[in-house]
């Protein structure tokens, strides 16, 4: 019953076969040894080396997978294996291409797993017999390889065989990207070994033999058929991504595209969210188009700090206490621009605010209009309170419970504009209270006597050094 049941799965393969195996397949079928296991030895740089059983109907690249596999599993479960044997045992690897097969009978048949992977051609991926020998190629990495990168769907680096040609690489890489228009040449770049570059340009057409180490890149003219899209949320009618131009679309357009705004829409206190324009949009969009994993050290310089910030304050005289307010200002300077353009002339269909140019990436917010001044800071109640016209800082304050213990005095409260940001203080502050704004009542820190026997030790080493200077002038006077 095993038998037969064996048979009627060799039977089913023979059927989904392609015509060039049917031949050595039909010889196997009608063959009594199809019931058989075999053995087929393994050598040269493979993970583990040795004599395995097989089938008679297993492909090479099957057996090899399979065994591959096994070792794995067996190496993860190995007693008393220090951590650092372990990894190494997972880590492991072998070579795809340029692999020999040796049977009993003399012949030599060189197996390529890597194209019958990519085309699926069984040439490259031959049945077993028994007693073969598959023999594994030691593969140097670091010299014995090609590149290839440009316009193919991946880059990509793979082991270089005698006889490797343009068109391999191109199948390695997954073919041309047909995102590009007119592919018709490559650069093939080859180092000597006096480490001197040769670059070779040659037509895609053509079937040009490569050679150990050549790196090869697809020319391409880029083309900007791309999503450029920009995000808009808040009071507008239909919110979400809005398709735009490459080189910008006006905004008048884009809120035409969401419908409008809603009655409620706060447009005094719109804002506009983009990149900076410099190298950190540049990167930064590099990285994303490239992958990465590719990437990893330009990645890194952008998580780690903007170069732009840091070389800012490179030349900088700043004080301690004055670079810390200049890092606030110039981290939203870099990180993002808001108030580029004001939305209230948007009336104006002529307006410089109509025709800003809204570029991919951009986030447009628009909040709703809150009729409430916002206080927070040393008051019992912090929190939003109805706007009322005519009405003084004062007059919020005491809406929010007042001055506390640890509160500055009120020509010390803090007016902070919605739109600008702006700080206003005091008196400043008359008639410019508006719906939406901030105000801020700040902190009058508790002084300790170590607070004041420090400024008074500051000011006596003051006066002792005038004394001292005057002195010396004095006696150098007289």
């Amino acid at each position: 019953m095993k038998k037969i049941l064996i048979l009627i799965l060799v039977l089913t393969a023979f059927v989904k076969v392609n015509a060039q195996d049917k031949e050595d397949l039909y010889k196997r079928l009608t063959s009594s040894s199809i019931l058989l296991p075999i053995t087929v030895t393994i050598g040269g740089n493979f993970v583990t080396s040795g004599t395995f059983g097989a089938l008679a109907a297993q492909r090479v690249d099957h057996f090899v997978t399979q065994i591959f596999i096994t070792f794995q599993k067996e190496s993860s479960i190995v007693i008393n294996t220090s951590p650092d044997q372990e990894e190494k045992q997972k880590g492991k690897d072998y070579s795809l291409r340029d692999i020999t097969l040796k049977r009993s009978n003399g012949q030599i048949i060189k197996v390529d797993l890597l194209k019958f992977r990519m085309t699926g051609d069984y040439k490259y991926n031959p049945y077993l017999a028994n007693e073969d020998v598959l023999i594994f190629p030691a593969y140097n990495k670091l010299n014995n390889y090609v590149e290839i990168m440009g316009a193919v769907n991946k880059s990509t680096k793979f082991q270089y065989v005698e006889g490797d040609r343009l068109s391999d690489a191109i199948l390695f890489a997954g073919g041309l990207n047909l995102a590009y228009d007119n592919l018709t040449n490559a650069e093939v770049s080859r180092i000597n070994e006096n480490g001197k570059e040769e670059v070779v340009k040659v037509s895609l057409n053509s079937d040009f033999m490569l050679k150990r180490g050549d790196r090869i890149n697809v020319l391409f003219t880029e083309n900007f058929k791309q999503s450029y899209k920009a995000l808009v949320l808040g009071e507008v009618k239909n919110p979400g991504f809005q398709f735009v131009s490459k080189d910008g679309t006006p905004l008048k357009n884009v809120i035409e595209k969401v419908g409008g705004f809603f009655d409620k829409a706060d447009l005094k206190n719109a804002i506009i969210i983009r990149y900076n324009s410099g190298i950190n949009k540049i990167i930064t969009d590099y990285v994303e188009t490239h992958g990465k994993e590719e990437n990893k050290d330009l990645l890194k310089l952008l998580i780690n700090g903007r170069q732009e910030m840091k070389s800012m304050q490179r030349l900088s005289n700043l004080s301690d206490e004055d670079s810390i307010y200049f890092f606030v200002d110039n981290y939203l300077r870099v990180s993002k621009e808001e108030k580029l353009v004001d939305f209230v002339q948007l009336k104006d269909s002529n307006s410089e605010a109509s025709n800003f140019l809204i570029n991919d990436g951009d986030v447009l917010i628009i909040p709703e209009f809150i009729n409430k001044i916002y206080v927070f800071g040393q008051v019992p109640r912090p929190g939003y309170y109805d706007y009322e016209s005519n009405k003084e800082l004062r007059y919020y304050v005491d809406q929010s419970g007042g001055l506390t213990e640890n509160s500055k005095d009120y020509d010390e409260v803090v007016l902070i504009k919605s739109d600008s940001r702006e700080w206003i203080t005091g008196d400043d502050s008359k008639g410019k209270i508006e719906a939406g704004d901030f105000v801020y009542v700040p902190k009058d820190p508790p002084r300790t006597f170590t607070w004041y026997l420090n400024r008074v030790s500051l000011s006596a080493g003051i006066i002792g050094s005038v004394a001292t200077v005057i002195l010396l002038i004095n006696q150098l006077g007289k």
